[in-house]
């Protein structure tokens, strides 16, 4: 019996270290979604997204894109990703576009996102943009 409650004393110590070092943290994605019905409060270390979309096989859907104005020079535009979750042979339907956005230095600023669904960007088409306030903090 001894030899027993010996084991298992010594196991517990051994399986203690074994789930302690499995919880270790990974690095946090600080990807922040922009909303433009709120004030986005956000520090200087994320990466700000807006999910935008185009029509999957229409017209628009190569010449779709965008672009950014910022009313004081903070945020800055890193990248535009495309992400088409349907499958190849599929007709129609959407495609995902992650607009990516950094911040360069803290402060507060209005963000105007502008899409396009021609190459060259048209007067006509700047009537569509959504507006973001945020606050960049350390």
């Amino acid at each position: 019996m001894k030899k027993v409650v010996l084991f298992f004393v010594s196991i517990i110590p051994i399986a203690v270290m074994i789930s302690c070092k499995n919880l270790k943290t990974e690095p946090v994605d600080n990807r922040i979604a922009l909303r433009d019905d709120t004030i986005n409060t956000v520090k200087l270390s994320d990466t700000l997204v807006i999910f935008e979309g185009t029509c999957r096989g229409c017209a628009y859907e190569t010449t779709t894109n965008f672009d950014v104005y910022d009313s004081t020079g903070i945020i800055k535009l890193a990248t535009i990703k495309t992400i088409d979750y349907s499958s190849p042979d599929e007709a129609g339907g959407n495609i995902s576009k992650e607009i990516e956005l950094v911040p360069t230095k803290t402060g507060k600023t209005i963000v105007k996102l502008y899409k396009f669904w021609t190459e060259e960007k048209t007067a006509e088409d700047s009537a569509n943009v959504q507006n973001f306030i945020i606050d960049v903090v350390n």
